[in-house]
């Protein structure tokens, strides 16, 4: 069983690493200067001999430079990694020193820290309490307060080196002709396209991948006559993601991530918009003049919902500006069957009887996931 963020990083030994930046250096070392002298020593004398001739000279001489300037751009990413490196580990080992002491002063105290990191708000001097004192209640928030404010320290140090290095290392098939970081605090110059690449090339996935051309109104067509794939992805910049981004419920949504993150500092979680909130009738209210409305005029603010529902989000905290923003990955799964066609009587196990996985009128599954940055007010 994975352990969590918490557990893994009291548990990690830094000295990787430092080990890490060491190597780093010495490849730095290594090749710093090699592409003037490969051009002197090996790839000048090539040329200047004239070995290719004719048609293919010019392609030869521009792989030639094609080699000098590798080997450059190499000792440039050599050099940023690391130094980035150098600026994590330290923010890295001091928030690992500063949780292992407060999860002591914590305990002494009676209290008792779960395995993720958050303070039992039931627990007092090994008990567990049914009723607590006003007392007993304040050093438990203060107790969460302190492990919240040093989790997200954690969660920032550690996502922000991740994606610092890999935005120097770059996504193409050369080496990053401009690496920009030397440290992990600026993270703010990675724009919300960049970080979607990142995520998905994280993944072993297409960082790039084509748009979909899917719509509410095809997916729902494919879903009466049973056409296409029963299982969907879209991405940053589709159609069916961007609708659901510019959604009216994804307002509250945001403020929800924003608000579990400075509160319990856990770099996961999730926020939730339900169309039933005040009851079957408010549902139904909500299908008469909102969604029907939206479908019919194509109202972005509210077709995203219309066509999904209610809907769960899961969200992953990916990096904090210095400015408080959060970039934060939200993914989405939802199910176009039978079933949520029928979701405004309610939510029923027995609707799960009419779902078919063949044919006309066949589920869909669809997953959604993107990245956007969240400014510190959630506006």
């Amino acid at each position: 069983m994975a352990g969590t963020f918490f557990h893994d990083l009291v548990a990690a030994d830094l000295s990787t690493l430092d080990d890490l930046a060491d190597r780093w250096e010495s490849i730095h070392r290594d090749i710093k200067g090699l592409g003037k002298r490969m051009h002197d020593e090996v790839l000048g004398p090539l040329r200047d001999k004239g070995y290719w001739e004719g048609v293919a000279a010019p392609y030869a001489w521009r792989m030639i430079d094609d080699i000098q300037r590798q080997l450059e751009d190499a000792a440039k990413v050599a050099d940023a990694a690391r130094r980035v490196v150098e600026d994590a580990v330290g923010d890295l080992k001091a928030v690992q020193r500063d949780l292992k002491d407060a999860v002591r002063r914590i305990t002494e105290k009676g209290l008792y820290v779960n395995p993720d990191g958050t303070v039992a708000g039931d627990i007092v001097d090994g008990v567990c309490k049914a009723t607590l004192t006003e007392e007993e209640h304040k050093s438990i928030e203060a107790a969460q307060r302190e492990m919240a404010g040093l989790l997200r320290r954690a969660v920032t140090a550690d996502r922000n080196l991740a994606y610092s290095l890999a935005s120097d290392l770059g996504l193409g098939q050369w080496f990053n002709d401009a690496p920009g970081f030397t440290d992990i605090d600026s993270t703010k110059r990675i724009g919300e396209d960049e970080y979607n690449a990142l995520n998905l090339a994280m993944k072993g996935k297409d960082p790039y991948p084509g748009r979909s051309s899917d719509d509410p109104y095809s997916l729902g067509w494919d879903w009466v006559t049973g056409d296409g794939s029963r299982q969907r992805e879209y991405h940053s910049g589709d159609e069916m993601t961007e609708l659901i981004r510019s959604s009216e419920s994804m307002r509250q949504l945001r403020l929800d991530t924003l608000d579990n993150f400075r509160r319990n500092g856990l770099s996961e979680g999730n926020v939730s918009y339900s169309i039933s909130e005040s009851g079957k009738l408010g549902a139904l209210k909500k299908l008469v003049t909102t969604d029907l409305p939206a479908i019919v005029t194509g109202d972005e603010e509210h077709l995203g919902e219309a066509f999904t529902g209610s809907y769960n989000l899961h969200y992953t905290v990916k990096g904090e500006d210095p400015d408080g923003s959060l970039v934060v990955e939200y993914k989405l799964h939802n199910n176009t069957s039978n079933e949520s066609f029928l979701h405004y009587v309610g939510y029923y196990d027995w609707l799960k009887k009419f779902n078919r996985h063949e044919g006309v009128f066949s589920s869909v599954e669809q997953e959604i996931v993107w990245t956007e940055r969240i400014p510190a007010k959630g506006k």
